[in-house]
This record gives structure tokens, C-alpha cells and sequence, in this order.
């Protein structure tokens, strides 16, 4: 599978930000080839997230946008919007996220898109949907997690809501709809047809959160914010040792018990308000700083040496750095170098493919400069 299980797709990417070029990349990443479309002289507005910056680029462009080629077209007018359909009848996926109701404005909305290639799957991705009373309002990764209920979940107990660290409003909006072209592409396999899919990032956040909203349809009761707790089981969190913080997982009976064989924890054993995972949880006010007192008279090379000859889950909690030095990621491939600015010789290193047993082969296409391939996408394109 040297072409990937995509080669031959072609895919015509008018996303720019983070979800769209996210679907985009993995389709790139399974072998299909596609086209990113962007406004000459300015381009995808992540060039100009940063700093850091390399040449016209910064990490969000970087970090989403590798195994494309960039072709420089002005969709506001009409030569932009001709060209654009004209790429557009020799597309198999057209993919763009723009405010419910611009692409109509450009020329290039699914009704106009499949005139000219019948058969299209044509992916909207956007913050709330292409229907319903929210559909047109403003939507970015903050604002999804917001009204998602993502935020309120997330933080200290008594502190305030944050957000998440990473953009998974726009990661699950992406992922979403990859998941959707890859099952459309089956569908028009079998059916020869094509259809329009709406993808909206809140639905993902939702969908993300499928525990929580289980259990309020359990309990008629709005989660708290629970920190690195679990609301359902304890200890499962972050605890202080001598020198920094570890996370801890007790989740079962097998675990408990192995955890209270150890010489320095038997106490906690013998404690009856302990003695089963709704006492612990009920408990976990007095069971936290019992556990937090015994950790802290080592550090924490030793502890996790301990807990692993046990069985119990224990990790550190890394910082990037030290995420970026794991031999388990180098091993599997996970830190792909790219070239940026294209032939600068300057490697960066990027987050790799967790697809990788079904990406095509060899080392991904870097992330393409502004317009670097509009001639060469035009000459080729036009052929087919």
C-alpha cells in the first residue's frame, strides 16, 4: 500500500484555521491528493499565528498542513471562484469551513460545486452547524468549548473554568469529518453517489463528552469540576511525591489490593471506609492527603520503580520536552521532520501520524509555501 488506501482521491481543501486543515492533512496523510486553496498574498491565517514564525509560517500551519500543495486563488472574485470550480469538476472531496452562508456568497456552495462534478462529497465543517438557531454565529476552538459545556468541566474544583490545553473543539471537528469522507467515499463506491456532509465542532465537543452526559441523563445532575480527579473512582489522579507530581489509577478491586499490599500504604488497608470503591470515593476527602503524606518522603524515580514492580498505573507528568524525548515516540515515528520555509534545509519537528499503519509510505510532503504549487496544480489538474 505504497500510495496509501487513498491514492487516486483528490481532494480540494478551501479550509483554513485548524479543523478543516486538520480532515484535510489525514486524507493527505492516507494518500489522496489534495489541493489547498488560498488567498494570494496573504494565505491560510495561520501563516501569521505566532511567534514562533519560519519564513511565512507559523506552528498551527505547520502542524496541519503537511502532504498538501498550495495553490494561490481569490475566491471573492470571479476569476478565483471560476478557477476554483474548474479544479472542482476533477475533485472526489471538496472540504471547506467557512461561516454557513459565504461559501454561496463565493460561488463555490455545494449546489455550485456539484454542477460541475456530480458526484462530489462535499464537506462543511463549522462551529455549530449548517442548521439550527446558533448555525451563523461566530465559532473558534474557545467559544465551541464554552457553550459545549467542555469548559465548565474542566479546571479545579473551586477555581475557574478553563480551557483545555490542546484544541479539541477543532480536533474532534476535524477528525469528524475525516471519519465522514472516509464513509462517504465507501457509500459512493457502492452507490455511485455523492452527498453534502455537515460537520459541526459542537456536535464533537458533545459527542466528546459522552460519560458526562450520560450521567446527567442518569442523575438529572450538572457535573462538577473535578481537576485530575475522576468523579467516579479514587485515587485516580494527580498526587505530590518528594520532588513533583505523578498521576495514579486505582480502577479496580485487583489494583486496590495491590496498592494496599505495599508495606508503606497497609494502613490504608485496613481502614474500613476504604475498604471498597464507593467508601473510596465517598471518602476520598480523608483517603487523598493519607496517600499524599506517605509520597512525600520520596521522590519520584523511586515511587514509580515501586508501583511498576506492582502493577499499579503510574506515570510522570511530563513536560513537552521531556514528551519529546521519549524513545517510545522516536521508535514509532511520531516526531516526522518537515522542511520549512521548502528548500531552506530547516527541519522541524512536527506530531506525527497515530494512522500511520495505513498512511502511505515514506516521509510526508512539508507543508507548502503560499502559492508554491498553483502552476504545477493547474497544468496537472487540467489533464484528468
Amino acid at each position: 500500500m505504497s500510495g496509501g488506501p487513498l491514492a487516486g482521491i483528490r481532494v480540494l481543501d478551501t479550509t483554513r484555521a485548524l479543523a478543516g486543515p486538520l480532515c484535510t492533512m489525514v486524507l493527505g496523510d492516507l494518500g489522496a491528493d489534495v489541493v489547498k486553496i488560498e488567498e494570494p498574498g496573504r494565505g491560510d491565517e495561520t501563516r501569521f499565528w505566532g511567534p514562533p514564525f519560519a519564513g511565512d509560517a507559523g506552528p498551527t500551519l505547520i502542524g496541519y498542513n503537511r502532504n498538501k500543495r498550495s495553490v494561490a486563488l481569490d475566491l471573492r472574485k470571479p476569476e478565483g471562484r471560476d478557477a476554483c470550480l474548474a479544479l472542482a469538476a476533477h475533485c472526489d472531496v471538496f472540504v471547506e469551513n467557512f461561516r454557513p452562508g459565504t461559501v454561496k456568497r463565493f460561488g463555490i456552495d455545494y449546489d455550485a460545486v456539484r454542477g460541475v462534478r456530480p458526484d462530489v462529497i462535499y464537506c462543511s465543517i463549522s462551529g455549530y452547524g449548517q442548521s439550527g438557531p446558533m448555525a451563523k454565529r461566530p465559532a473558534v476552538d474557545l467559544m465551541v468549548q464554552a457553550v459545549g459545556g467542555l469548559m465548565a468541566q474542566t479546571g479545579e474544583r473551586d477555581g475557574r473554568p478553563v480551557k483545555a490545553a490542546a484544541p479539541v473543539a477543532d480536533t474532534m471537528g476535524g477528525l469528524s469529518a475525516t471519519i465522514a469522507v472516509l464513509g462517504a467515499l465507501m457509500e459512493r463506491g457502492r452507490t455511485g453517489a455523492g452527498r453534502h456532509l455537515d460537520i459541526s465542532m459542537l456536535d464533537g465537543v458533545v459527542a466528546l463528552m459522552g460519560q458526562s452526559v450520560a450521567a446527567w441523563g442518569m442523575s438529572g445532575q450538572a457535573p462538577a469540576r473535578w481537576g485530575n480527579a475522576h468523579p467516579l473512582m479514587a485515587p485516580y489522579e494527580s498526587v505530590r511525591c518528594a520532588d513533583r507530581e505523578i498521576v495514579i489509577a486505582v480502577t479496580n478491586e485487583k489494583t486496590w489490593a495491590a496498592f494496599v499490599a505495599l508495606p508503606d500504604f497497609a494502613a490504608l488497608g485496613a481502614d474500613p471506609r476504604y475498604a471498597d470503591p464507593p467508601g473510596r470515593n465517598t471518602n476520598r476527602a480523608a483517603l487523598l492527603p493519607a496517600i499524599e503524606a506517605i509520597l512525600a518522603t520520596r521522590p519520584v524515580a523511586v515511587w514509580l520503580a515501586i508501583f511498576d514492580e506492582a502493577g499499579i498505573p503510574a506515570e510522570p507528568i511530563n513536560t513537552l520536552p521531556e514528551v519529546m524525548a521519549l524513545d517510545q515516540l522516536a521508535q514509532r515515528g511520531m516526531l516526522p521532520e518537515v522542511e520549512y520555509p521548502p528548500g531552506s534545509g530547516r527541519r522541524i519537528a512536527t506530531a506525527g501520524m497515530p494512522w500511520a499503519p495505513v498512511a502511505k509510505d515514506g516521509p510526508p510532503r512539508p507543508p507548502p509555501g503560499l502559492g508554491q504549487h498553483t502552476e504545477e496544480v493547474l497544468r496537472e489538474w487540467s489533464r484528468r
